[in-house]
Order: structure tokens, then C-alpha cells, then sequence
């Protein structure tokens, strides 16, 4: 009976400290670093399976906008992995060089060319752009999976 008390005591206490391991990292930011490897050489990586790129942009306000100041950037999304991709503009965050994370779900609907919520295939891609209400310096832009956890960033491009 002991054997079974200390071997379950065993198993509940690795299990506990598995549980509080983290699942996943964040995914690095991609466009980043164009250099590449050591030295500024240039090494060859694979494909991440969302490729993520952002560009600083001012979008044209819908005839749904209260006014106010939005940050806005241009992103495109690459499905690279072997499944379908989903899209939806609340996947979507903007950090600023203040490192404050901001939501896009608060400016939905204030300006023209919004992503798409759609699913994309392997090898599409989907362009679009997403803003936050607030006037800052975006620095990265990330996306979500539809689970909520990070799937892919972005430095965001002057």
C-alpha cells in the first residue's frame, strides 16, 4: 500500500509540474532581422507555417467612424503551412514602441479595406489592414489562431 501512496504522490506531482510548463512559445517576430546568421551571412530557414508581414499605413475612414485617432497597418498573410489558415480581423493585435499591446476588435468598422474574415488555402495569401484606435508608433503586429494563441508576428515596416 505504501508503494501505491508514494508512487501516486509521484505521479500527481509530475503531472502538476507539467501542467504549469508553458505549451508553447511565441512564435519570433519575422522581418526582424534581415542580416540573417552571424556577421550579417546569410542563412537559409524554413518557412514559418503563417508567414506575417506588416507596413505602417492610414486607412480611409468608413461611414460607420465616431472620429478619433486610429493606427493602422498593412498585413499580409501566408498560408505556408499544409492546412487551411483561418483569417479574421479580431486575430489581430498592434504593439506600439511603448511595448502596450493594442486590440483591433475596438476599431472594427471605422475604415475601408479591412482583412477579410475568410479561411485561406496553402500557398494563398490574404492582404488587408488592420487598425486600433490611439495614435503611436506601431512596432509589431501579431495574429492569433483561432484558439487564441499566437500563430504569427511581425515587425511592422515603415
Amino acid at each position: 500500500m505504501r508503494k501505491f501512496i508514494l508512487f501516486a504522490a509521484t505521479a500527481v506531482g509530475l503531472t502538476a509540474t507539467a501542467a504549469c510548463e508553458p505549451v508553447e512559445d511565441a512564435p519570433p517576430v519575422q522581418g526582424a532581422d534581415a542580416r540573417g546568421g552571424e556577421n550579417g551571412a546569410s542563412t537559409k530557414k524554413a518557412k514559418p507555417p503563417i508567414g506575417l508581414a506588416a507596413k505602417r499605413t492610414t486607412a480611409e475612414r468608413s461611414i460607420l467612424s465616431e472620429g478619433g485617432a486610429l493606427t493602422c497597418v498593412k498585413v499580409t498573410v501566408a498560408n505556408n503551412a499544409k492546412k487551411k489558415v483561418e483569417i479574421n480581423p479580431l486575430y489581430f493585435a498592434i504593439t506600439g514602441t511603448d511595448s502596450v499591446k493594442h486590440d483591433t476588435g475596438d476599431a472594427l468598422g471605422e475604415y475601408e479595406g479591412q482583412i477579410a474574415t475568410t479561411d485561406i488555402a496553402p500557398g494563398e495569401k490574404a492582404k488587408g489592414v488592420v487598425c486600433v484606435k490611439g495614435k503611436f508608433v506601431p512596432k509589431t503586429v501579431s495574429m492569433t489562431n483561432p484558439l487564441f494563441s499566437t500563430a504569427a508576428r511581425a515587425a511592422v515596416a515603415s
